[in-house]
């Protein structure tokens, strides 16, 4: 895997929708974010757009928040691995639509496990919220070792009935052949 430098600009890559088999759609989008202080809202900025391209724009909110919390984490993950005298590495964010679920999914390189057991911080401390907002918002969230290493983290949110881009497609569809006919 090649790094970029950390000053790199964070550009995001077009949003894919496609079947891996039969049933619906799955829609992804991912982006490579330099470990910079404008990486958790330019994060946020893509999901966004990925969001209204799905027909899913409801779930911005939870979301965003959601995505600045594991994006915030992995540039500090990024930092800490990073050997003394070098710069730390990038991140990656993979936003993915399936079924009833979006999937908001953060590769850092520190392979340590987030703390996952850890005592609510105090009312004054600054840091210590993230994985609390994460575990609160989602629906389901976890870790893993990523094959190359470093880890993933990620957090799933449910779509309601009826939200799904398949369901949105759907509708696309129905509108498009309403508007067709005579």
């Amino acid at each position: 895997m090649t790094s970029a430098p950390a000053h790199a600009a964070a550009a995001p890559l077009p949003v894919r929708a496609g079947r891996t088999g039969p049933g619906p759609a799955t829609r992804q989008t991912s982006l490579i974010l330099g470990p910079l202080a404008t990486a958790p809202g330019t994060a946020r900025g893509t999901l966004r757009a990925a969001l209204i391209l799905w027909g899913l724009a409801h779930l911005s909110d939870t979301g965003g928040q959601i995505t600045s919390e594991l994006v915030t984490n992995a540039i500090a993950a990024s930092r800490a691995a990073a050997p003394p005298g070098t710069e730390p590495r990038p991140v990656i964010l993979w936003i993915t639509a399936r079924d009833q679920e979006l999937c908001i999914r953060v590769w850092d390189p520190d392979p340590a496990p987030p703390p996952l057991c850890q005592p609510p911080p105090g009312p004054l401390t600054e840091h210590g919220r993230g994985l609390l907002i994460v575990s609160a918002l989602s629906h389901q969230w976890g870790w893993h070792d990523a094959p190359d290493g470093g880890k993933y983290v990620w957090a799933v949110l449910r779509v309601p009935a009826g939200d799904t881009p398949a369901a949105t497609d759907a509708a696309i569809r129905a509108d498009r052949a309403r508007q067709d006919t005579p």
